[in-house]
């Protein structure tokens, strides 16, 4: 029986990062390959450190794409800032060089790329916003059935969210970090 394929898509944030160690641990799972939306991160610290991961944990087979794309209402600065920090830590700066792969195309193309290449329909794990997938559906409506299925660490149903009213100034605070950043205020 082959592997399920699994595409992850994160958007930098520390939980992330640990989210993708957690994965390459899976020896049952095929991760086709990993997103970066710059929402709870600035993008080039966090692909850099997605892609140092990778390296540490022996997966330096697995290409890391860079979104494009944002939503509507971005992270606050001081949370996104942590990309910096992970990307620095000194256990992943001793190799001196990266060898997992960066792919040339944008994040939203990237996963287009691989849904339309997948022999079986994948399964998107996604741990940030939604940006980036409406952003390939956008591009490419016929990948819709090459998707398994969605699995999303988003939302909040029946409690209030976790957006901080005094950080966020102004922005709807029932919402959830994830579904909060693509949601018009």
């Amino acid at each position: 029986m082959s592997k399920p394929p699994v595409l992850f898509s994160h958007d930098g944030g520390v939980d992330d990062y640990l989210s993708i160690m957690l994965l390459m641990s899976m020896d049952h799972i095929d991760v086709r390959g990993i997103v970066v939306t710059p929402a709870d991160c600035y993008i080039e610290p966090a692909v850099s450190a997605t892609r140092k991961i990778l390296d540490l944990m022996g997966r330096s087979d697995v290409t890391v794409a860079k979104s494009t794309v944002r939503g509507v209402n971005p992270f606050p600065r001081q949370f996104r800032r942590d990309s910096f920090s992970i990307d620095l830590f000194p256990i992943l700066n001793e190799r001196g060089e990266i060898r997992a792969p960066l792919a040339q195309e944008t994040g939203q193309e990237f996963m287009v790329r691989v849904l339309r290449e997948a022999p079986q329909p994948v399964t998107i794990l996604e741990t940030g916003p939604l940006t980036t997938l409406a952003a390939a559906l956008d591009l490419a409506p016929d990948i819709e059935p090459k998707i398994k299925e969605l699995v999303w660490m988003g939302g909040a149903l029946n409690v209030p969210g976790n957006i901080d009213p005094i950080i966020e100034g102004g922005q709807d605070v029932t919402a959830e970090w994830a579904s909060g950043c693509d949601r018009p205020t």
